[in-house]
């Protein structure tokens, strides 16, 4: 084993009894002595007392609440109207269950999202602050689970912890989107708390907790068949090679999980469905290298050079959180087996299967689909900047939390979609009759839902390309689709739709599959 020693001059921590001298991030449970707790061990030989100065505490405090402001009102304020994705959950969401069902077959998701959102929808109505606001809930609750995860190994891990999820451009973005990551990555956050929870004592009531951790997230999207693939194959590997004092708590608690995925054979028929006729037509192939790069961008908040050096400073946090170790005035870097260890193992596991199958099945990857690794980059980046000492633990901390709002803030003006203005356009001159056309159909839901929820009450048909009017998206054999239906077929449908009505059409360039359709549809109408 190679251990290399890194050197914090400036700072001792020395106290050298049994009981580590008081710093920023030791991994001691009992530990209260951060800058960001009041509570402070007492120095041992009554000298070097290394309670951080109130003037660290204060400015901790302060960091707190600028946390917890700039946290809260990032998750509630979002200008930009639904954008594509958004205005399909919505529209299905309020679909009956049967509709919902035929919906999402045609979507290729799972339906527990859709679910929530209908039911929230009945509740508080449909309105885009509305329909954002289950995301923005659940994105702040999975703050206090991240607590909880890091309590359970030191006061100071959990109130960085508490501080980067309040802070982090990805939970931020998300929890302002109708869509269901935020939820994804709460689900996979209670989900290594309850699995951690069975491992020390698999009580029924634990394993219970750990089957319905598993089940909702198998059934909120289909990238956490990797995570608990990932599980499942830990625990197999714990049960033939690890403690055999553990085993039993091993194999119970996969077992839970092996349960909770079970659940799955309820959904198998859709699956199989979305399985041989949608995929992902909206993308190219995922290599390894872009799903890399692509998480750690979205873990910095976005694609953009800001986002690009968070998400790394993430990485960097993240890979000292799993090699650190804190010694007195040194930090080494050497790899532990532990919780924390096999959290590491289960993120680069995840990533690395799923990035496998998108390479073999020529399946894409979104940034959003970090979902599914977040609180484990999260947590581990967390514990990584406990184990600095006082002062520059708290001005990474800064660094991090303030870098992390100032990202979320810029994302928050970002207009997400133009269906607003289109709509605009269309409603200042439209009159009765008028007939709405998209060019592809991935322009229309969120212009609908734009033309809808706007003052004018003209009554406009619609319709889109490749089919359908353009309030959903059919993504079975989509490319198929748009091979079969030519230009020429679609202005015949446009001009008998319009029946002598004036025609709006509404284009989106650069799709992929469409290639140059949507430019020779508008050189037809011009000639018609």
């Amino acid at each position: 084993m190679i251990t290399i020693r890194v050197a914090i001059a400036g700072e001792a921590t020395g106290r050298t009894s049994s009981r580590r001298g008081a710093s920023w991030g030791s991994a001691d449970p009992t530990r209260l002595d951060s800058p960001l707790v009041a509570t402070a061990a007492p120095a041992t030989h009554g000298q070097d007392d290394t309670t951080p100065p109130w003037r660290w505490r204060g400015a901790g405090l302060a960091l707190i609440a600028v946390a917890a402001a700039g946290g809260l009102i990032l998750r509630a304020v979002t200008p930009s109207p639904l954008w594509l994705d958004e205005a399909l959950s919505v529209r299905i969401a309020g679909l009956g269950f049967g509709d919902m069902v035929a919906a999402l077959r045609n979507d290729g998701h799972p339906a527990l999202y859709y679910l929530l959102l209908g039911w929230w929808m009945d509740v508080f109505g449909d309105s885009d602050a509305a329909v954002r606001a289950l995301s923005a809930v659940v994105s702040l609750a999975t703050v206090p689970v991240l607590w909880a995860i890091g309590r359970r190994r030191s006061e100071t891990l959990a109130v960085i912890a508490a501080l980067v999820g309040l802070s982090s451009p990805f939970l931020l973005r998300y929890g302002t989107e109708a869509r269901m990551y935020a939820l994804l990555t709460f689900l996979v956050a209670v989900a290594w708390l309850t699995v951690e929870r069975a491992l020390e004592s698999p009580t029924p009531a634990r394993l219970t907790a750990v089957a319905l951790a598993t089940a909702a997230l198998i059934h909120t999207h289909y990238w956490s068949f990797w995570l608990i693939g990932t599980a499942l194959l830990i625990c197999g590997g714990a049960v033939a090679f690890g403690n055999p004092a553990h085993r039993r708590a091993v194999v119970r608690t996969g077992l839970a999980i092996a349960v909770g995925a079970s659940t799955f054979v309820v959904w198998l028929g859709v699956f199989f469905d979305q399985l041989g006729s949608t995929g992902t037509p909206w993308a190219d192939r995922a290599p390894p290298a872009q799903i890399a790069i692509e998480s750690m961008q979205a873990l910095g908040g976005n694609n953009r050079f800001e986002g690009e050096l968070l998400g790394l400073l993430f990485v960097v946090f993240a890979l000292l959180g799993v090699f650190g170790v804190a010694r007195a005035d040194t930090i080494e870097l050497r790899f532990r087996r532990g919780p924390l260890a096999i959290a590491a193992v289960v993120t680069v596991g995840t990533l690395a299967i799923g990035g496998g199958v998108a390479l073999v099945t020529a399946g894409a990857f979104e940034a959003r689909y970090t979902a599914v690794v977040a609180p484990f980059v999260l947590l581990l980046a967390a514990r990584g900047l406990s184990l600095l000492p006082p002062r520059i633990g708290l001005t990474a901390t800064a660094v991090v939390v303030i870098f992390g709002l100032a990202v979320g803030v810029d994302e928050a003006r970002r207009d997400r979609t133009q269906a607003a203005d289109v709509a605009a356009a269309i409603t200042g001159g439209a009159q009765p009759g008028d007939l709405v056309a998209f060019c592809p159909d991935q322009v229309g839901p969120a212009t609908h839902r734009a033309l809808e929820s706007g003052p004018s009450t003209v009554s406009l048909t619609t319709v889109a390309y490749p089919r359908g009017d353009g309030t959903l998206v059919n993504w079975s054999d989509y490319a198929a689709t748009i091979t079969a239906t030519p230009p020429e077929a679609f202005l015949d449908r446009v001009l008998t739709a319009a029946d002598g009505n004036a025609i709006w059409l509404v284009v989106g360039l650069g799709y992929k599959s469409l290639g140059n359709r949507c430019e020779s549809i508008i050189q037809l109408l011009d000639g018609s």
